[in-house]
C-alpha cells in the first residue's frame, strides 16, 4: 500500500528551507515523495527528492545532470534526513 504524505511533512520542508534561507528552492509534493527543485515552474531543476518509506522514516536522492535520481546514504526521519542533507550533501542545496 502506497505511503501517504501530509500537508504537515510538507510543511517541515517548507520550514526548513526558509530556516537555511535558501529562497531560491521550492518543494512540491509527488506521490510518496517531496521534491525540492528551483528555477521556472514549467522548467525546474530538481535537486533532491525526500520519498516516504514508512510512517517515521524517509530517504533523500539527489537528482543527476541525467535527468535520473540517485538514492543518497540517507534514511532517517524527515527532520534527521534534511539535517543530514545539509550537513553532508550541501551543494545539492546551491543554486
Amino acid at each position: 500500500m502506497p505511503v501517504s504524505i501530509s500537508e504537515a511533512e510538507v510543511s517541515v520542508v517548507k520550514a526548513f528551507l526558509k530556516e537555511k534561507k535558501l529562497k531560491h528552492l521550492r518543494c512540491r509534493q509527488r506521490a510518496a515523495a517531496v521534491i525540492i527543485e528551483s528555477g521556472p515552474q514549467d522548467d525546474a531543476l530538481g535537486h533532491l527528492r525526500l520519498r516516504k518509506l514508512s510512517a517515521t522514516n524517509w530517504a533523500a536522492d539527489e537528482f543527476h545532470h541525467s535527468g535520473r535520481w540517485s538514492p543518497l546514504p540517507i534514511q532517517a526521519p524527515l527532520a534527521d534526513a534534511l539535517r543530514a542533507v545539509a550537513a553532508d550533501f550541501s551543494w545539492l542545496l546551491d543554486a
